[in-house]
């Protein structure tokens, strides 16, 4: 996302699911434990309560909702304020840098589709996180490994 393209140029959000049937199948749901362990020093912990935020709100309503962007924010404990300099505007910038969410539109409504399933780290950011989490990866993908063999 380009700081042109922000979203936080409204006071709401449209919320939809973003569909990918290949991580989907193969990904992790937003409540795993590989998403707070491996995605969180990635994401950042209010970018990832976010996401978790959005996420929920589609297992209530799974063919999108609107939300406030001030309450989201107060939501997950931080504050909202117009513009692109503040906590909340960062946190939803991540989700689009990471991957993990999309802008749809801007006009007429601000559009996002949010993953509620997201992928396994990228060899990038595994190598980012620190040794004793590179090597709790290893560890949980052997494990995955050998239960996948045995299904």
């Amino acid at each position: 996302m380009t700081t042109e393209s922000t979203p936080l140029l409204s006071s709401t959000i449209d919320v939809m699911p973003w569909s990918d049937p290949t991580v989907e199948r193969r990904g992790y749901p937003i409540g795993d434990p590989y998403i707070e362990m491996f995605w969180l020093p990635v994401l950042g912990p209010t970018a990832t309560w976010l996401l978790r935020r959005l996420a929920t709100g589609l297992d209530h309503e799974p063919q999108g909702y609107t939300v406030h962007m001030e309450d989201l924010a107060r939501a997950i404990g931080v504050s909202y304020t117009h513009g692109r300099h503040n906590p909340f505007a960062r946190a939803l910038q991540r989700c689009v840098m990471f991957g993990v969410a999309q802008q749809i539109s801007v006009i007429p409504h601000t559009t996002l589709a949010v993953r509620t399933v997201l992928p396994a780290l990228s060899h990038r950011h595994i190598m980012r996180l620190p040794e004793q989490l590179q090597i709790a990866h290893a560890d949980w993908n052997s494990i995955q490994q050998v239960t996948h063999a045995v299904a």
